[in-house]
């Protein structure tokens, strides 16, 4: 199990309860796939560098976990196709 970090950006036409939902649902997707997440935490609202999608704000969220690697291009592929989501990044922590 090594810990790693995942930022990601939610769409900012969504509303604040979608958002609650949309964090529950990649929080229970980590969780089914075996990692233990240690926290989350919400940024809010913040202005993107670049336009994308074009749209200038979105909603950043980090949270922090354990997993087993092998897991992770699982995870990774069920992100993919979440469409609220805009950019995510996974990191390993040292």
């Amino acid at each position: 199990m090594r810990k790693y970090e995942i930022m990601y950006i939610i769409n900012p036409t969504v509303l604040e309860e979608g958002r609650e939902e949309i964090i529950k649902q990649v929080n229970t997707l980590l969780s089914s796939n075996g990692a233990t997440i240690a926290k989350t935490e919400k940024w809010g609202e913040r202005k993107l560098a670049y336009p994308i999608d074009k749209k200038k704000s979105g909603f950043y969220v980090l949270t922090t976990f354990e997993i087993d690697g092998t897991k992770l291009a699982e995870v990774e592929s069920k992100l993919n196709i979440m469409e609220s989501l805009m950019r995510y990044i996974v990191v390993k922590q040292d």
